[in-house]
């Protein structure tokens, strides 16, 4: 009797305080709600502005019976400007799944939270190729993503760093170094990534269960909290065999704000067009990225990598377009993660170029069936046409023809859609909290301007493309802002330049801070990898976390005077 009344008045007690905190809760996720309809909306209005404002300065709906083209310029000359003006054609499949995507669904949606129980989320490896260029991003990344994951409350996974040169990453539970040999050879003679996927897949290296599911991610690629709530979900409700979400490209380090601004338009594209293919069609009609991927192991050991050469450009689209093929259902993941855009223009059309070809040798391919490719086909011819498509501006002023109504404004739309993309891709990707809002205005101003440079870009990646198809084989972008810890070890040309400059005497002085910088550095990682055995374990790593800033810290300033001594 005594303990139930007391039961009772501690619940009489805390029952106000529970409710109001219940209640605060409510209304903050009823306020964010309401916060993202209304942004959704004014996204919408946005997209209406976008497409009026064009049309209205094409002029799409003046009165042209009185052009008369054949006598203004002559036969050939109009054949070639009725060419012209149907390139924008195109785009109409694209244009149109990235409105229906825009209309449908929010373009605001609330962080994701978890949905189901944390004992029905499978294992997740996160596995990230890469050919062991830029060995300290790997290890930082790496770190940084296993943080977000604990953050996040997932404690069911693993990363798998696949490499062609090795990275000599620190021993953990939660990591696992793959070197693929230099003699492995697949049965299709595959090459570049699509070989060292495939290499992870072989029997005697594989170590995950078919039903364990894969995350792909790019050297780069920086998790956060909320893309790891939605793969847990996607995962733990098995809403698909294959799933890709939305990657950002404003939220690190900016080195080139060219580049950036012009990769938003892939923010827009995600939000649009990918996720209502992925979401709604449950398929990859007009393509498939590199990272944010997640596949269930036993779907990814049934179609494998192994696409042979001309599938090893843009293995990322032969795979999801084989799935598709076999019947496999995508979906599409919420909450997003974070890359860096090229760091040059050079880069970016090299990139570019490596996408156009890759997708040209899927297209040509036998293997993937007719209907697999229907979206793509135009696409990527409109890809291949783009300056001519960036003629028809200049070209419709000065050599006005006369076109019907719904045409006029079908192309008009296109052009619309296009600065949509470009403006509201920037606006997700721009932070307020970051930048603050006259510096994000500045920015969508900036976007604007960039769009023509952004389609010069492009067209002369698909021209470049077609000129010199995969002779440059897979190009690597350059990835990491500062100079790999190789910067400071020795060789011969350092050791040349640093005598000449300051002489034996000082040049003894400069090894040995460069032998004790290496020393110091390795034992920051020790520390490191104490406190992640401590976390395991469910201890406190604050110490051995302090001791591991120290050595950084230690490191970095002999690293300073290492620099000063090497002139």
């Amino acid at each position: 009797m005594h303990s139930g009344g007391a039961n009772a008045s501690i619940l009489r007690a805390a029952g106000p305080f529970a409710l109001q905190r219940l209640r605060a809760v409510a209304e903050n996720t009823v306020i964010e709600h309401v916060l993202s309809i209304f942004q959704h909306v004014l996204s919408i209005i946005l997209l209406i502005v976008c497409i009026v404002f064009v049309n209205w300065v094409f002029g799409t709906n003046r009165d042209q019976s009185h052009l008369t083209p054949v006598e203004s310029y002559g036969a050939t000359a109009s054949v070639f400007l009725y060419l012209l003006r149907s390139i924008p054609y195109l785009s109409v499949p694209f244009a149109v799944t990235n409105i229906i995507g825009f209309v449908t669904m929010n373009l605001w949606p609330t962080g994701p939270k978890f949905q189901v129980p944390k004992t029905r989320i499978p294992f997740l490896c996160f596995r990230v190729v890469t050919r062991g260029l830029f060995p300290d991003l790997v290890k930082s990344n790496v770190n940084r993503n296993i943080e977000v994951c604990y953050k996040a409350g997932l404690d069911n996974f693993k990363f798998e760093v696949v490499t062609d040169n090795s990275l000599n990453l620190p021993k953990s539970a939660l990591i696992r170094e793959l070197v693929v040999p230099e003699t492995y050879v697949t049965r299709n003679n595959s090459h570049f990534k699509a070989r060292a996927l495939q290499y992870c897949l072989q029997s005697d290296i594989n170590i995950l269960s078919d039903d364990d599911w894969i995350v792909h991610l790019d050297e780069e690629t920086i998790l956060t909290e909320g893309s790891v709530i939605g793969l847990a979900n996607f995962a733990g409700q098995e809403l698909g065999s294959i799933a890709q979400g939305v990657i950002t490209y404003a939220n690190e380090e900016v080195v080139n704000w060219w580049t950036t601004l012009a990769d938003s338009v892939r923010v827009s594209v995600d939000l649009g067009m990918m996720r209502f293919c992925f979401k709604r069609l449950n398929c990859p009609a007009f393509g498939f990225k590199g990272s944010y991927i997640i596949v269930k192991v036993s779907v990814e050991k049934k179609i494998g990598f192994d696409f042979g050469p001309c599938g090893s450009i843009a293995e990322d689209v032969f795979f999801a377009l084989t799935a598709w093929k076999l019947g496999y259902k995508f979906n599409f993941v919420d909450g997003e993660m974070w890359e860096k855009s090229p760091f040059s223009l050079g880069d970016y059309v090299k990139q570019r170029k490596r996408w156009f070809v890759g997708h040209i040798y899927t297209i040509l391919s036998s293997e993937i069936p007719i209907k697999c490719k229907l979206c793509l086909i135009p696409t990527d011819l409109g890809w291949l046409l783009l300056f001519g498509n960036i003629l028809n501006f200049p070209a419709s002023f000065v050599f006005p023809i006369p076109m019907p109504l719904i045409l006029n404004v079908i192309a008009g739309s296109m052009g619309g859609v296009m600065i949509f993309l470009f403006i509201f891709g920037t606006i997700k990707s721009i932070s307020i909290r970051k930048y603050g809002l006259p510096r994000k205005v500045l920015f969508i101003l900036w976007t604007v301007i960039s769009i023509p440079l952004a389609a010069c870009l492009d067209a002369t990646a698909s021209l470049y493309g077609v000129i010199t198809c995969n002779s440059g084989g897979f190009h690597i972008v350059e990835k990491e802002v500062k100079p790999p810890s190789s910067y400071y070890k020795t060789n011969d040309s350092m050791v040349r330049t640093v005598m000449k400059k300051v002489g034996t005497v000082k040049y003894k002085v400069w090894t040995l801070k460069n032998t004790e910088c290496q020393h110091i550095d390795n034992q920051g990682w020790e520390r490191g990898e104490k406190c992640i055995e401590n976390e395991e374990q469910g201890q406190d790593c604050e110490e051995q976390g302090r001791e591991s800033q120290e050595y950084e810290d230690d490191c970095q300033g002999m690293g300073h005077d290492i620099k000063m001594l090497s002139g």
